[in-house]
């Protein structure tokens, strides 16, 4: 990838700039699904000893924990991501995952709960929770418990937010992914730019978030045209990269006349279409990923003017929600009621080099990591048994540069 794009940007920078431009993978042996109701005593009930029971390796807990991972595409950037902090996690926890292949149907994830539940897993994590309660009440009638971004809509999480199997998400009062497709928008007309490629992901298909990233976006859009501005949507692109139809819409809208485009999910896989349609240089890019390396170049050269970066390390605060439950601490992540959680979270919009710069310098296999090892510890139950919903939030709202910076320099 990197070469790719290093060759890509070396021909955009000789170019004229325009004005604006379902299985699982590494299944183990099948084991017996778990079907023992889940702890629920407080860690008060569980006195930690001098220090937590270790795997022969050093590493917490002592057994391992297998969890299965449901992604949408497995070649998707965020994911790719997550990857790599999940194997920087597991050089101090005990934890195997089991990766999904791309899932498109609520169907495909229930079908992968259940390969998950045979191979031995005690809890799945839904990235891409398309089954919403169904899959999350999948999971609990095998054992297993169940982290799921889905947790952040109102009326999934109201259907089982009483389940003891099912530990929340991530969710904020002011949901950014409105926001993220709003400064998408905002920051391509910013920049000059008129005809916008759309590309909407899974709007069609009612995923929460793409409707809401794709809203942000055409509100955007709708309140320039109202202060009498001419930009307008020439084309949108719906669906998933890797497939027949998506290749088919993508080269139709490079035959348009656009020179912005606005993405529900990472830009990247447009970049070599673009240079086969001899558009590249011609079209700028505002989307929501992963920070990258290689995101600085194309973000100094003028192609990307905007990203908004779900912090990877949130992903990771479901490692240690899920040791938390399996180890016996699964009370004290819930809430006084006794509601699963809805921890808050920080994110990234990103339009300068520099920012980029340094975000990517600290979320990659030699980097720090705005949430390292220690930060974790301090919500894990067994190193820190005083420990809250409360403390996960004010851990993943910290995500500012200066906040990575102070708690990473006070270690």
């Amino acid at each position: 990838m990197k070469k790719t794009l290093a060759l890509l940007l070396v021909i955009m920078m000789m170019l004229p700039f325009a004005a604006c431009s379902t299985g699982a993978t590494e299944t183990p042996a099948p084991a017996a699904a778990a079907t023992e109701a889940p702890a629920a005593e407080a860690a008060t009930e569980a006195p930690v000893a001098e220090g937590p029971a270790l795997s022969a390796d050093g590493r917490y807990p002592a057994e391992t924990i297998k969890i299965g991972f449901v992604n949408y595409d497995t070649s998707a950037e965020q994911v790719l991501a997550i990857q790599k902090y999940f194997t920087y996690l597991q050089t101090a926890f005990n934890f195997e995952i089991i990766w999904s292949e791309s899932i498109d149907s609520a169907e495909g994830e229930y079908a992968f709960i259940e390969q998950c539940a045979a191979a031995g897993c005690k809890g799945i994590i839904g990235y891409y929770n398309i089954g919403k309660e169904e899959s999350v009440k999948l999971a609990s009638s095998l054992g297993m418990y169940y982290w799921g971004q889905a947790g952040g809509a109102d009326e999934t999480y109201a259907a089982v937010a009483d389940d003891p199997y099912y530990l929340g998400a991530f969710f904020t009062d002011t949901d950014p992914n409105y926001a993220w497709g709003y400064a998408i928008g905002q920051s391509l007309i910013d920049a000059g730019c008129k005809n916008l490629i759309v590309m909407s992901g899974g709007k069609d298909y009612g995923v929460d978030f793409f409707v809401k990233r794709y809203n942000g976006i055409m509100d955007a859009i709708k309140a320039a045209q109202d202060a009498g501005n001419d930009v307008k949507v020439v084309y949108e692109v719906p669906g998933w990269p890797g497939t027949e139809e998506f290749a088919a819409h993508q080269t139709a809208a490079l035959a348009t006349n656009a020179d912005g485009l606005a993405g529900t999910l990472t830009c990247l896989m447009w970049l070599q279409p673009m240079q086969v349609a001899g558009k590249m240089g011609q079209i700028k890019f505002g989307d929501i990923g992963a920070v990258s390396a290689d995101l600085v170049d194309l973000m100094g050269g003028g192609i990307y003017v905007c990203q908004c970066a779900e912090v990877t390390d949130v992903f990771g605060m479901a490692i240690p929600m899920i040791i938390n439950a399996v180890e016996g601490y699964g009370a004290q992540q819930r809430t006084a009621e006794g509601k699963a959680a809805r921890v808050d979270y920080g994110s990234w919009i990103i339009k300068t080099p520099d920012d980029m710069a340094y975000y990517a310098s600290i979320e990659s296999e030699t980097g720090t990591w705005a949430v390292d090892i220690n930060d974790v510890k301090t919500i894990l139950a067994a190193y820190n048994p005083g420990f809250t919903v409360d403390t996960m939030s004010a851990l993943y709202t910290a995500v500012s540069a200066a906040e990575i910076q102070a708690r990473h320099t006070a270690e």
